[in-house]
């Protein structure tokens, strides 16, 4: 009912706004001019701020998926469009002429590879050392038939994982907060929300990755696995470094390097040029959620918790880092014992800390959308899994 008021006051969202974003933002990167750049990123940032602020899909879901794009584009072109000389930065790998030298079609096309590569992947500046391997050259044909068994099986595993967690009455518009449950629940809650987010996103990327290689969009090579490994998350700044995407790393690098080595004039190297840039990032990451949480209900900014929760991982990945000087200076050494001793602590901080975040999230209606069940449809006949309840030790 509030939706509905709060909708009729907003424009309807542009289906066009997404592709409208990336065009905006691949022709004011093809400008040689600093200025018109910062032209066409004033144009970025308006559209951006109109579909968060003025405008709505009339499904909470969608609108979160509208706004937190957007903001994700903006800052993206921020860094490409004002922080950073694009032409002097990056380089398709085995690149030798200057895009600058281009003429405008080649420039516009070498723009687009740019901008359609958040990773970096297949440039100069892809980051090998937090990325998983890239797929072995192979044809097209063969590429498609090895991702068909692993898609089929992130298909029934992020089902499995969204019945779940709409089983759980924390997760669902207007209910109690998942906090409102025994302790070892309060574990179960970080399982079931990291992981239906996890495959979720794995499962859009494998088929975008069937899709652009079928089409010819793209090469095998250039998909590797979004997400790293869950053995990697033995400590937070792993978990978000290492096991999570990496989309947004080359920009909130380079607003953070921006910040404290050309604003602050840190001395590079230190703890406080490190940790400017760690607090920047997150910073970064917790304005495009809380853009997202404001588009969900269009009301106060602040109810949403996705600042707070963003800026607390760097607070406690400063204290780990703190922790982990210490057992060095004591003479802990890295092994099995050590690692099942940081995955406890991961696991910990996120139940402590989760709440802030996905309580109003979720209670805004983040999971009131129709999805498409094959679980649901194949055990009940319901294709949308809406009426397929789990009992969930919830008291425990």
């Amino acid at each position: 009912m509030v939706q509905a008021f709060l909708d009729a006051k907003l424009e309807p969202t542009p289906s066009y706004t997404l592709p409208l974003l990336f065009f905006v933002f691949a022709t004011g990167l093809s400008f040689h001019s600093r200025l018109v750049r910062a032209g066409f990123l004033a144009v970025i940032f308006a559209i951006a701020y109109r579909t968060v602020v003025h405008t709505s899909t009339g499904e909470a879901p969608m609108n979160y998926i509208y706004a937190t794009s957007s903001f994700f584009l903006f800052f993206n072109a921020l860094d490409f469009l004002a922080i950073t000389d694009s032409y002097a930065e990056f380089r398709l790998a085995g690149q030798t002429v200057s895009p600058s030298s281009m003429s405008f079609f080649p420039r516009f096309l070498w723009c687009w590879k740019l901008i359609l590569t958040p990773r970096g992947i297949g440039w100069a500046h892809e980051p090998k050392s937090v990325i998983p391997p890239r797929p072995k050259p192979q044809s097209r044909i063969s590429f498609i038939i090895s991702q068909l068994p692993s898609t089929v099986l992130l298909v029934f595993v992020a089902d499995a994982a969204n019945i779940l967690l709409r089983s759980h009455p924390g997760f669902l518009p207007g209910g109690p907060s998942i906090t409102d449950v025994g302790p070892l629940m309060r574990f179960m809650n970080v399982f079931l929300f990291a992981t239906s987010s996890f495959y979720a996103l794995q499962l859009q990327y494998k088929l975008l990755s069937i899709v652009a290689t079928a089409v010819g969009l793209s090469n095998p090579e250039n998909w590797p696995n979004l997400m790293g490994s869950w053995g990697d998350a033995y400590t937070i700044r792993r978990l978000w470094g290492r096991t999570w995407h990496q989309l947004m790393r080359r920009w909130v690098s380079a607003a953070g390097n921006f910040v404290a080595q050309r604003v602050l004039r840190l001395t590079p190297g230190t703890n406080l040029s490190a940790y400017t840039k760690l607090f920047i990032a997150f910073l970064i990451s917790g304005i495009i959620h809380q853009m997202g949480d404001y588009s969900l209900q269009h009301r106060d900014f602040w109810a949403g918790g996705s600042l707070a929760f963003f800026l607390s991982q760097a607070v406690a990945i400063m204290v780990e880092d703190g922790v982990i000087a210490l057992g060095k200076r004591a003479g802990l050494k890295d092994g099995k014992h050590i690692r099942l001793l940081g995955y406890c602590w991961t696991a910990s901080w996120f139940a402590f800390c989760l709440p802030m975040w996905i309580d109003p999230y979720f209670h805004d209606g983040m999971a009131s959308g129709e999805l498409f069940s094959p679980i649901g449809g194949l055990w009940t006949g319901d294709w949308t899994g809406a009426s397929v309840k789990i009992p969930l030790p919830l008291r425990y």
